[in-house]
């Protein structure tokens, strides 16, 4: 009984530790696509200053292939954090699982433990009604 206490513990212990590493994982996702809208807004500003300066404007190509390289590598980047953090997930839910049927071990031990404590406490009390009515 106490050690699947224990057992119990350490699932969900494993379950937090796994919980911990996706909430890491999609904070850094967050952190990709904020800086993929800011280079995209730093963009429309450049085309903005482009449209306004003609000087910019031959520099514009470039600049958006430059751009276009950077989202590029950044949709990269999230594709493969995303790709983790649905392996964390599957991970996640099997140590779900795992806990799961520990809680159910658990429950069935107290349910046992009980049936068998009232089955004594009738016997005994049993045992004193053939006492004493054998008076």
């Amino acid at each position: 009984m106490k050690s699947l206490g224990t057992l119990l513990k350490v699932a969900q212990r494993k379950l937090d530790e796994i919980g911990i590493e996706a909430a890491k994982i999609a904070v850094e996702v967050a952190e990709l696509q904020a800086r993929e809208n800011a280079i995209r807004a730093r963009e429309q500003a450049e085309l903005a200053n482009a449209a306004r300066d003609s000087t910019f404007a031959a520099m514009l190509p470039a600049y958006r292939m430059r751009v276009k390289a950077q989202i590029a590598d950044l949709k990269a980047q999230m594709s493969a954090k995303e790709k983790l953090l649905e392996e964390i997930r599957q991970r996640l839910s099997e140590a779900y699982i795992e806990k799961s049927k520990f809680e159910q071990l658990l429950d069935q031990a107290e349910i046992r433990t009980a049936t068998d404590r009232a089955t004594r406490e009738q016997a005994q009390l049993d045992e004193v009604a053939i006492n004493r009515a054998g008076r």
